[in-house]
Order: C-alpha cells, then structure tokens, then sequence
C-alpha cells in the first residue's frame, strides 16, 4: 500500500473534480459535506466557501491531492472496492477529522486506488493546518498496521513500518519521551505528574532551560525541543483557571455544532462499511 500527497496552492477544485471524476464509473464520496459529491457545482462550491475564511497568503495551500493505493493483490474487483473505502475512512479519521473532503475510487489500473481532496483548513477553520513529515510519517505507519492487521487477505507488504525495530540511542529515546510528555499534557498538573512517572527533571539555569535524566544533565535547545517547551509553559500561563471556562462565542458554537454533527455521520458510515465488509 502506498500513500502520497500533493499540495496544491490555489483554488483549482474544480479542475481536480473533473480529473478526479473522468472515470464515470468512479465511487464518489463526500466527507463533512453537505453537497452531494455527484454534484460537482456544489461540491467545488463548498470548498471555495470554506477556502474563504482563510486568509490570503502567497505560496500557501488551500488543498491537497492525497492517494492511496493497494498493491497487487488476488482479492476481486468488489473485496478490494469494499477494503478500500474503509480504508479512506479509516485514513480521514487520522489525517483529516474536521476537513472538508472529497473522494473517488478508481479501478482503470492494475492497482485499485482512491484519489482524496483535502481542504488545507478545517470546517470554517482560520489556519491552515499543515502535517510535518514525522506526522504524516506516523499515519502512514498507523494506517499500514491497520491493513495488515484487519485484511491480513490483502498481503501487504511493509513499506511503512520497516524501522519499528530500529535500535534507538539514548539521546533519541529521551527525545521521544519528551515529545510524548509535551503532547499528552493538556495541564500543567498533568505535565508535573507525567515529569515525575517518567523520572525527570527540568532546570533553569540563566537562560539555558534542560532536562535531568538518569542523573545526566541535557539543554532543551540540544536536543531540538526548546520552543515545545516554551509554548507549553506559554499555553499553560494563559490557560483559563480551574473552575472558569471561557465561553464560546456565536461562531465558536456555530462551528463546534456542525463537527459533532459531522463526527456523528462519519462514524456511523464507518460502522456501516466494516459491517459491509464483514458481511462478504
């Protein structure tokens, strides 16, 4: 299984719906949208509304062209169309939970794959939201684990997760806990607690901010998470008091309404298509 990503920075859905739809006999599929993905004004039209709320900005995405594709495989034509839109769904939980997208299956080659459009912000989103390699990185590993552990039948070759048994060095594994400790400390009681379980300690000295791990001293800036650092003490400072929380606004609101609703939908035609593929 392979899966790429092409970034695209300009409003070109339109075009890439026609491409993407050559094939009349293409499965459409639409994510968080309110348009039937047959229909392709109100398709690409609903992705220009949402491109507006970005702001304008030279040489910055306001799409993605992403693709998955099954290796060959003895599975027939059906089997394979079945795995392949829940592996779409399963894909957009990870990548794309809060995004507008839109997607066909294309069966014309010798591999079976789905094309993706992925708005670069999410449902009336302000930001663009941008995947670092090692992020991208980690759902392409989750998602082959997934195939290979749901549809052993596919025979999938590891392309993805060949370094899982790669030797780490100390440096690297206190890099990787790091990095897991900032990202799971939503609080700064959370992220005094994980500190302790995980036996380190943070010092200051001056203006060098490290690390203490089995009784050895490591600069933050050292090790390449200083500014993780940094913005989480930041996040914790204008964190609201326990007790108060701000209130949403109208839009703020407006939007959290229309994810949950989305989420909703999205789940129970995720449930459908493992029951579809059970049931073959």
């Amino acid at each position: 299984m392979i899966i790429k990503s092409l970034s695209r920075q300009n409003k070109s859905f339109d075009a890439l719906y026609k491409y993407l739809t050559r094939d009349k006999d293409s499965c459409l599929r639409g994510y968080n949208l309110y348009a039937n993905p047959h229909d392709r004004r109100r398709t690409t039209k609903e992705f220009l509304d949402n491109a507006k709320y970005l702001r304008k900005s030279r040489g910055k995405n306001y799409y993605y062209h992403e693709i998955i594709s099954l290796s060959k495989n003895n599975l027939s034509r059906e089997q394979q169309e079945k795995i392949l839109s829940d592996l779409a769904s399963k894909y957009i939980s990870l990548r794309a939970e809060n995004h507008l997208t839109f997607t066909a299956l294309h069966t014309d080659k010798e591999h079976t794959h789905i094309h993706l459009m992925i708005s670069a912000n999410e449902i009336m989103g302000t930001k663009r939201v941008r995947l670092s390699k090692k992020d991208f990185s980690a759902i392409q590993k989750e998602l082959e684990q997934y195939v290979n552990t749901i549809y052993p039948e596919l025979e999938q070759t590891e392309h993805y997760n060949k370094d899982f048994t790669k030797f780490k060095s100390k440096k690297e594994e206190l890099v990787s806990t790091l990095e897991e400790l900032f990202k799971k400390s939503t609080s700064k009681d959370l992220f005094e607690k994980y500190t302790k379980e995980s036996n380190l300690e943070f010092y200051t000295r001056g203006k060098t901010t490290g690390v203490i791990f089995e009784s050895k001293k490591h600069r933050l800036k050292t090790l390449g998470v200083d500014e993780r650092y940094e913005a989480l003490n930041k996040k914790f400072e204008q964190a609201p008091k326990e007790g108060k929380t701000a209130p949403l606004n109208e839009n703020e609101a407006k939007i959290k309404a229309r994810r949950e609703e989305m989420k909703h939908a999205r789940e129970t035609r995720h449930k459908e298509a493992k029951q579809r593929t059970k049931d073959r």
